[in-house]
């Protein structure tokens, strides 16, 4: 068996959850913190526009909320000049989305890129907002691709449309020797040495593919080649590996990545579809019979402060003013003068939907997001309860 690794100038970075965590756990250090949000796809010009909604921002800086009225135009100027540098030295003209963390008045910077488009958003507070970036996080599922014929394997990673990493198996065939003739004793016996090859080569392939899916831990498989190679490879795969599996279909082990991206796209995206349906009716049908859901801002917020979600469903690029109690710390959706808890008028105005995307991060709960029109039966928010 020969294994071959991708090169590493084929494969793009991958934001995953360990991002969202780093900036969770970030302790302030009383400086404001800028977070930018930049869609770097082009238009129909074939231009980005992505300088004229900084042009704007630094405009309206004085606009942006609280945290920026302790900010000096210097120090404005400062960081969007540290944020440029970066975009005309560090992105990557690939990608189409960007995330930008700085720290005014201090020298933290942290920039993410990816493949995909992000809303164009900026915010000083006096922490990193992540809502945007849990938004692309959780919209994308992470696919092992898996494309075989009965002597090569070749594992894809593959998320946000990018191939992550790279693994080609090629087995050592027997050569076909020039004396055999069709129908001959030699050709039969010939057939069966195959048929004996192919089931070794099968049996290092799944071992293959199970070393593949504890290493780069895909949520889903995707299984290529022919239909009879198919059907043969799954005898040799364990019932775990199997029941990842989500699609399967023609395409030769040797198409090209590009070749082979295009092709699974619309299945990948039917399947992500058909995920975030189901998880909607779930939740509708729980709601209709009161079992074990809650529909609504503010009681899928309580239900979160409480530890009682399993999963939660928010509009996608949902923004809500509310405020949060200084004594107890409880969040509510909306603004008020005293804490119905404990009587306490020390609130300060919060961003709800970015706490919600904290605690649920924090706690481990998944996050379907889905487009608004989808939920506004749903009032924009809702989850499945664990009790």
């Amino acid at each position: 068996m020969a294994r071959f690794g991708a090169s590493p100038a084929t494969m793009a970075s991958m934001i995953t959850k360990h991002d969202l965590e780093s900036l969770i756990g970030r302790a302030s250090n009383g400086n404001p913190v800028l977070s930018l949000f930049l869609d770097m796809s082009v238009n129909e010009n074939n231009k980005r526009t992505h300088r004229v909604f900084l042009s704007q921002q630094r405009a309206q800086f004085e606009e942006l909320g609280h945290e920026a009225a302790r900010v000096s135009d210097a120090q404005v100027e400062e960081v969007l000049a540290r944020v440029q540098a970066w975009l005309d030295e560090g992105f990557d003209e690939a990608n189409h989305g960007v995330v930008v963390y700085a720290e005014i008045g201090g020298g933290w910077f942290h920039a993410l890129q990816f493949p995909v488009p992000v809303q164009n958003r900026l915010v000083v507070s006096d922490r990193p907002v992540i809502g945007p970036l849990a938004q692309v996080i959780e919209g994308y599922r992470h696919y092992g691709v898996i494309l075989l014929d009965r002597e090569h394997v070749r594992l894809l990673s593959v998320y946000l449309g990018t191939v992550l990493d790279e693994v080609t198996v090629r087995g050592d065939p027997i050569p076909t020797p020039s004396h055999v003739q069709a129908g001959g004793y030699s050709q039969t016996r010939f057939q069966r040495r195959k048929a004996e090859e192919m089931r070794h080569f099968f049996k290092e392939f799944a071992r293959e593919v199970e070393d593949f899916a504890a290493r780069f831990q895909p949520e889903d498989l995707v299984m290529l080649g022919t239909d009879e190679n198919v059907a043969k490879f799954r005898e040799f795969l364990p019932e775990a590996i199997l029941k990842r599996v989500i699609h399967t279909g023609p395409m030769p082990v040797d198409g090209s990545t590009s070749e082979v991206l295009a092709r699974l796209e619309p299945h990948l995206r039917a399947a992500q579809e058909r995920a975030g349906r189901g998880v909607l009716e779930q939740v509708r049908d729980r709601v209709a019979h009161d079992y074990l859901a809650i529909a609504g801002l503010q009681g899928t917020l309580t239900a979160l402060q409480e530890g009682k979600v399993d999963t939660l469903v928010l509009a996608a690029n949902q923004r809500r003013d509310g405020c949060r109690c200084g004594q107890c710390g409880f969040v509510f959706a909306r603004g008020l003068a005293t804490c119905p808890y404990d009587g306490s008028t020390t609130l300060e105005e919060v961003e709800v939907v970015e706490e919600m995307v904290r605690m649920a991060e924090g706690q481990g709960v998944p996050i379907a997001f889905a487009e608004p029109g989808d939920v506004e039966d749903l009032k924009g928010a809702a989850a499945l309860l664990r009790f």
